[in-house]
């Protein structure tokens, strides 16, 4: 495991000018704890010095070739058990700043999470909203497709999920989306070919078995606690959700934060995740009206 670089008074004084840290340690205990952060690429999230974290993603290459990269530890591709794959559980905090839209099997890969967290462990992470950046023009995610992926225990890219992902792509700017842009009018980010471009990379993928990096899901704030709360319906979702943060003006991602919470009684739990997203659900809700109020002249 690797130790954090900061100080625990510059870490703070960091994090309260910054907001984007602050939702991505949100409940991380301090000044002393161990947790994981999946693809930190070259930009891992800063941490002090008392918290160790092990880098994980769905190869140990995965980002090889990336100049300055964090050396991954752990390779999983978010089906089968993470606990059994790190040799460790019972940790403090998970952190996954824009890489859970990767991930093929995403509730295979939620629930192997919560699995090696502690009760109270938090999972902080943030997502691409889907209005304010390429994906502008794919539908959202839905229950169905959650499940596929989950039942056929995907742990690499489905053909669709790669179709969808190079072929729907608009070229779109978060900034003149919120300027008043339309991204539906935006051309597709790889041009006329998008389409043939889009069948030879699944062909291609399906046959060498490549793993091929793809947004996979399609988000907006109220989508994702949609399929949540559809999620834990059928017991396929064991967190908690605690916190959202909604898209901020000029921005193109949100924030969510969970927990493994110390109640194991499934009906309990469903009613702890009911009120959860009924809060959060409001708590957007109560955001767009007031962006609403303040757009009109």
């Amino acid at each position: 495991m690797h130790s954090g670089s900061l100080s625990l008074d510059t870490f703070l004084a960091r994090r309260s000018a910054d907001r984007r840290l602050a939702r991505l340690t949100h409940d991380i205990p301090l000044p002393e704890a161990r947790g994981i952060e999946f693809g930190p690429a070259n930009n891992p999230t800063a941490l002090p010095a008392g918290l160790s974290v092990a880098y994980v993603d769905h190869a140990i290459e995965a980002q090889a070739g990336l100049p300055g990269a964090a050396p991954i530890d752990c390779a999983w591709t978010g089906t089968g058990s993470l606990a059994e794959t790190l040799g460790r559980d019972g940790l403090d905090f998970a952190i996954a700043a824009q890489v859970a839209q990767y991930v093929p099997n995403l509730l295979g890969w939620f629930r192997g999470i919560h699995a090696v967290l502690r009760p109270g462990g938090v999972l902080n992470l943030s997502l691409p909203d889907r209005r304010f950046m390429f994906d502008a023009g794919r539908n959202v995610s839905d229950i169905a497709e959650l499940i596929e992926a989950d039942l056929l225990g995907y742990t690499r890219p489905s053909p669709r999920q790669i179709i969808a992902h190079t072929y729907q792509a608009r070229a779109v700017e978060p900034g003149k989306v919120w300027a008043g842009e339309d991204p539906a009018g935006a051309p597709r980010l790889c041009g006329d070919a998008a389409l043939a471009l889009a069948h030879a990379q699944a062909r291609d993928a399906l046959a060498s078995g490549a793993y091929a990096d793809c947004h996979c899901w399609v988000f907006t704030p109220f989508s994702f606690l949609d399929v949540i709360e559809e999620a834990s319906r059928l017991g396929l979702f064991p967190f908690v959700l605690n916190r959202i943060a909604a898209t901020e003006p000029g921005g193109f991602e949100f924030y969510v934060s969970m927990r493994r919470d110390g109640e194991t009684d499934p009906q309990a739990l469903l009613g702890l995740q009911g009120g959860a997203v009924a809060h959060l659900r409001e708590i957007l809700e109560r955001q767009r009206r007031t962006a609403q109020l303040l757009a009109t002249p």
